[in-house]
C-alpha cells in the first residue's frame, strides 16, 4: 500500500481559507457597523463642532463691530464736549494755520509737516460756506479724531467724521495722504453711509453699517459703520469707521473648517463676502434677491447655479427657529451654520458639505477595515503556524506511520506525551500497532503451522493416492482376471459341453459305425482345404472344416462334399466338394440342437496314411 501523497488542499490550508472567509465576513460586517456608527457619531460631532465654530467665529468677527460701537460712543461724546468747549473761542486762526485753499476750489490740510500716520487730514469740498460755526464744528471733529483715531489704529482701519456740508476729517494710517489725493469732485454725500445717517434713513439715530463699496481713491473695498451726530436736533455730522473687506474676506475665506467655506450677507440679501464671487462691480456689491443681474458675464459674477444656491441658503437662514444654529440643505447635500453678528446685523454662514462628514466616517471605516485586514493577516499567520506545528505535522506523522504500517513496518514512533486529543490518538495508534503486530505475528505463525499441516496432508494424500492407484490396479487386474476367467469359463463350458457331447456320442457309437463310415477330422482352420488329406480306412476321405463348411475326402481325393442328412449323418455328394452354409448340417444354418445332433454324427477323418481319429 502506497503512502498518500500530499495534495494541494491540506487541512491547514482549508482551515485557513474557511477561517479567512468567516473572519473576512466578520470584518466586513464590523466595518459596515463601524462605518454607520462612526458616520452617525461623526455627523453629530461635526455638526456640534460646526455650531461651536460658527459661534466662536461670530463672537470673534463681531468683536470689531462691538469695538466700533464702543468707539463711536466715546468719540461722539468727545465731539460734543469739544463742540461745547469751543463755542466761545475764535476758531479762524487755528483753522487758517491748519488748512489751505487749493486752486481746484477745495480746502485741504497743509502738506508742510503733515504726517497722515499720526494725525488726521481734512478735505473740504468746493463751494462749502466757511463760517465760524462751521469752523468750530470742523475743529471739534478734528480734535476728537486726532485724540482717538491713533488709539484704535490697531483694531480699526480708519476713523472719520464728515460734516453734512461736504467735509471729511479722516485718519487712515494705511492711506495717509487720502485727503491730499482725493479728487475735488469726490461725491462724499452720495454714498450709502450718508444716506443711512440722515434722519429719514436712520430715524432711531443709532449706528448703522453700509454694504461693501469700493473707494476709488484708495482702490480698496470697504464697509463703514456710521453714527449720526446731531446738534440741537439737526444732523450736523456723521461719525464713522471703515473696515477693509479684504481683511474681512481673508479672515472669512481663509479661516474656515476643512472642506467648508464661509460667506457673509445682510438681512436684505446684500452679499458682503463670498469666496468665489468678487465684489468689484459698478453697483458696489451683489444682491442675492435681486433679479436681472448679470450671471457669469464678467469674471467673479455668479452663475445661475450659484445664484440658486445662494438663494437657498438665504431662505434656509430666514427659516431658522430661535436658538437654532445648524440647518440641512438636502437638495445640495450640505449643512449650514449661522451666526448673527451684533452691530451690523450680518449673517455669518459656514457651509459644510455632507461629503466632508461622510469622508471622515469613510476614512475612519477605512482605518477599521485596514486594521481588520492587517489583523486578519497576522491572525492567519499565527493560525497557520499553530496549525502547522500543532496539527499538520502530527497528522503528517500519522500519515507516514500509517504508510509504514501498511508496508509492514511496525517500527513507528509517535509523540505520545501530548495531553490533548492528538496525544490520545497517538497512544491509541501505538496500541493499535502493537496489537496489529501481535496479530501479524500470530497469523504468521499460524500460516507456518498451516503450511506444515498442508505439507503433511499433501504427503498423506499422495500416499493415499498411491494406495488408491495400487488398489485400482489390483482392482483392474482382478476385473481383467475376472473377464479372462469368465471368458475361459465360457470356453471351458464350451469345451466341457463339447466333451460331454462327444462322450455321449462316443458312448452311443458302435465299432461298426466307425468301420463303415469314413473317418472325418474336424478342423477350425481358415484354409479352404486341409493341409493333408484325411482318409478313412476304406479309402474314403472325411469332410474337413474350411471356414463354415466341411469337405469330405475319399480315397480317390476330393470327390464329394460331406453333408448332413436328415438323419443327422454326414453324406457326400459327387457334385459338390464343400459343405455350404445352406447345406443341411453346416454351421450357420442350424440351431444349437441341430449342431449337437451334428456333432453326434460319427465322422472319422484321417489323413492318408494316418490312423482314424474320432
Amino acid at each position: 500500500m502506497s503512502t498518500p501523497s500530499h495534495s494541494g488542499s491540506t487541512l491547514a490550508r482549508r482551515t485557513l481559507i474557511q477561517m479567512a472567509g468567516r473572519i473576512g465576513v466578520v470584518i466586513a460586517l464590523t466595518t459596515l457597523v463601524s462605518y454607520l456608527h462612526i458616520l452617525r457619531t461623526m455627523r453629530a460631532e461635526s455638526l456640534d463642532h460646526l455650531a461651536r465654530h460658527v459661534e466662536e467665529r461670530g463672537e470673534r468677527e463681531q468683536a470689531i463691530f462691538v469695538l466700533t460701537e464702543e468707539t463711536h460712543s466715546i468719540i461722539k461724546q468727545a465731539f460734543d464736549e469739544r463742540l461745547r468747549a469751543g463755542s466761545q473761542e475764535d476758531p479762524s486762526t487755528r483753522f487758517d494755520s491748519m488748512l489751505e485753499h487749493r486752486p481746484d476750489g477745495t480746502i485741504r490740510t497743509r502738506p508742510q509737516g503733515f504726517d497722515g500716520t499720526r494725525v488726521p487730514g481734512v478735505w473740504i469740498a468746493p463751494g462749502v460756506k466757511v463760517d465760524t460755526p462751521f469752523q468750530r464744528r470742523l475743529l471739534a471733529a478734528y480734535d476728537a479724531i486726532a485724540q482717538y483715531g491713533p488709539a484704535y489704529r490697531t483694531r480699526l482701519t480708519s476713523t472719520f467724521i464728515y460734516l453734512t456740508e461736504g467735509v471729511n476729517v479722516l485718519y487712515w494710517p494705511k492711506v495717509p495722504n487720502w485727503t491730499l489725493d482725493v479728487e475735488p469732485d469726490y461725491p462724499l454725500l452720495s454714498f450709502e453711509y450718508h444716506t443711512i445717517s440722515k434722519p429719514e434713513g436712520n430715524p432711531q439715530r443709532r449706528m448703522a453699517w453700509t454694504s461693501s463699496y469700493k473707494d476709488d481713491t484708495s482702490g480698496k473695498w470697504l464697509v463703514s459703520a456710521v453714527t449720526p451726530l446731531d446738534q440741537d436736533g439737526r444732523h450736523v455730522a456723521t461719525l464713522g469707521n471703515d473696515v477693509l473687506v479684504d481683511d474681512l474676506l481673508s479672515r472669512t475665506l481663509i479661516d474656515h473648517l476643512p472642506g467648508a467655506h464661509n460667506l457673509i450677507f445682510r438681512d436684505d440679501g446684500q452679499l458682503v463676502a463670498h469666496p468665489d464671487i468678487k465684489l468689484d462691480s459698478a453697483t458696489g456689491g451683489y444682491d442675492i434677491l435681486a433679479t436681472g443681474q448679470p450671471e457669469g458675464s464678467q469674471p467673479g459674477q455668479p452663475s445661475a447655479e450659484q445664484r440658486a444656491h445662494l438663494r437657498s441658503i438665504f431662505e434656509a437662514v430666514k427659516r431658522l427657529e430661535p436658538g437654532q444654529t445648524v440647518v440641512e440643505l438636502p437638495e445640495y447635500d450640505e449643512y449650514i451654520a449661522v451666526a448673527r453678528l451684533q452691530g451690523p446685523g450680518w449673517n455669518f454662514v459656514t457651509v459644510l458639505p455632507e461629503s466632508v462628514v461622510t469622508s471622515k466616517a469613510i476614512e475612519a471605516a477605512r482605518y477599521v477595515l485596514v486594521f481588520g485586514v492587517v489583523s486578519l493577516l497576522v491572525e492567519l499567520l499565527i493560525m497557520f503556524w499553530v496549525l502547522r506545528d500543532q496539527i499538520s505535522r502530527p497528522l503528517q506523522a500519522f500519515t507516514r506511520a500509517t504508510g509504514q504500517v501498511a508496508a509492514g513496518d511496525f517500527g513507528v514512533s509517535l509523540e505520545t506525551s501530548r495531553k490533548d486529543e492528538l496525544g490520545q490518538l497517538a497512544q491509541s495508534f501505538d496500541q493499535m500497532v502493537r496489537e496489529v503486530r501481535q496479530r501479524e505475528e500470530a497469523l504468521r505463525q499460524s500460516n507456518e503451522g498451516l503450511e506444515q499441516r498442508v505439507d503433511e496432508r499433501t504427503r498423506e494424500l499422495k500416499d493415499v493416492h498411491q494406495q488408491l492407484m495400487h488398489t485400482a490396479r489390483q482392482a483392474g487386474m482382478a476385473e481383467i482376471a475376472t473377464n479372462v476367467l469368465h471368458n475361459v469359463g465360457n470356453v471351458l463350458n464350451s469345451v466341457y459341453t463339447a466333451a460331454q457331447l462327444a462322450r455321449e456320442r462316443m458312448r452311443g457309437m458302435r465299432l461298426e459305425h466307425v468301420a463303415g463310415w469314413p473317418t472325418c477330422s474336424r478342423s477350425t482352420g481358415v484354409s479352404s482345404r486341409p493341409s493333408s488329406p484325411r482318409t478313412s480306412a476304406g479309402g474314403t476321405s472325411c469332410p474337413s472344416w474350411t471356414g463354415w463348411g466341411r469337405t469330405c475326402w475319399t480315397s480317390a481325393g476330393k470327390s464329394s462334399s460331406c453333408s448332413v442328412t436328415s438323419a443327422g449323418t454326414p453324406s457326400t455328394s459327387a457334385t459338390s466338394s464343400r459343405c455350404n452354409r445352406t447345406t443341411p448340417g453346416c454351421r450357420g444354418s442350424k440351431s444349437r440342437s441341430a449342431w449337437r445332433s451334428w456333432w453326434r454324427t460319427p465322422c472319422a477323418s484321417t489323413r492318408p496314411g494316418s490312423p482314424a481319429i474320432r
